[in-house]
C-alpha cells in the first residue's frame, strides 16, 4: 500500500502550477513563487504555508520545500512564530566575488582573461551537483582571470549544455559570463549556495597563476540557480595575496 501526498482541493481563483517534465513539484511551485515575488504580488503581505498550499493546490510539505531555496537566497525571511516576509530589494544569490570582472573594474584596473577551455564535456561529479544525469552534456569554461595583466584567479564553470549552448560562440577573453548568459540565453541567476575555504596552490595551479607552489589560495565553490533549478557549478581559485575582500553591514559611513 503506497502513501500518497494529500493534495487539498483547489479553491476558486487558485493558481494551477505548470509542471516541467522530470522536475519535482516543489521546484515548480518555488519558481512560481519567485515569479510572483518579483512582480510584487506579495508586497503587502506574504501568505502563510496553509494559504499558499491552498493557493497552488499542493500540500504544506511541498510548500515548505518550495520556500527553502527562496529563504536561502534571501527572497523571503522567516523566523519561528512569525509570518514570512518578502525581503524587498535583497538578494544573497552572489557572494562578494560574484563577478571578478566587476570587482576588477571597480578597483580601477584593467580586466582580461586567458581562456583555457570552452567546450562541451561530460563530468559525473558536476552533473550530480546540478541534479543531472551522469552522462548529461555540460558547457565548460575555464579561464585565468587577469587584473592589469597579472593573474589573480583560476576560474571554472559548468552549465547544462542543452540550455546554454549559445555561449560557445562568446568571447570570454573580455566578456562577463553572467552578462553573456543574460544576453544570449535570457537567464539571470536568482539564488544558490556558496562556500569559501582556504587551500594551497599545487604545481599546476602555481604555473597558471604565476605564484609559488604552496601559496595560499581562496577556493570558492558555488551552485547557482535559475527559477529554483540548479544551473551553474563554479569553482574558483583566487590568489590570496592579490585580492582583498571587504563588505559592510549595519551602518553607513
Amino acid at each position: 500500500m503506497s502513501v500518497q501526498e494529500h493534495v487539498p482541493v483547489i479553491p476558486s481563483g487558485a493558481f494551477e502550477v505548470k509542471r516541467s517534465p522530470g522536475s519535482p513539484l516543489w521546484k515548480n511551485v518555488s519558481a512560481e513563487l519567485l515569479r510572483e515575488i518579483r512582480i510584487g504580488t506579495f508586497d503587502a503581505r506574504f501568505p502563510g504555508e496553509l494559504e499558499l498550499a491552498q493557493r497552488y493546490g499542493v500540500s504544506r510539505g511541498t510548500i515548505r520545500a518550495a520556500l527553502r531555496p527562496l529563504r536561502e537566497a534571501g527572497h523571503v525571511s522567516a523566523h519561528p512564530g512569525r509570518m514570512p516576509k518578502v525581503v524587498a530589494g535583497k538578494s544573497t544569490a552572489y557572494g562578494p566575488l560574484y563577478s571578478l570582472l566587476a570587482s576588477i573594474r571597480e578597483s580601477g584596473m584593467t580586466h582580461s582573461s586567458i581562456v583555457l577551455e570552452q567546450n562541451i564535456v561530460q563530468n559525473s561529479t558536476v552533473a550530480a551537483a546540478l541534479s543531472m544525469d551522469a552522462t548529461a552534456e555540460l558547457f565548460h569554461l575555464a579561464r585565468i582571470r587577469l587584473a592589469d595583466g597579472e593573474p589573480i584567479g583560476l576560474d571554472e564553470v559548468w552549465l547544462p549544455a542543452d540550455t546554454t549552448s549559445a555561449l560557445q560562440d562568446s568571447d570570454f577573453s573580455q566578456n562577463s559570463l553572467y552578462g553573456e548568459l543574460d544576453r544570449r540565453c535570457g537567464m539571470v541567476l536568482d539564488g544558490g549556495t556558496e562556500s569559501l575555504s582556504a587551500v594551497v596552490a599545487d604545481k599546476g595551479q602555481a604555473g597558471l597563476l604565476a605564484c609559488s607552489a604552496g601559496a595560499p589560495l581562496l577556493l570558492i565553490e558555488r551552485v547557482g540557480c535559475y527559477r529554483a533549478q540548479s544551473l551553474e557549478f563554479r569553482r574558483s581559485y583566487v590568489v590570496g595575496e592579490r585580492v582583498e575582500i571587504s563588505t559592510s553591514f549595519g551602518c553607513k559611513a
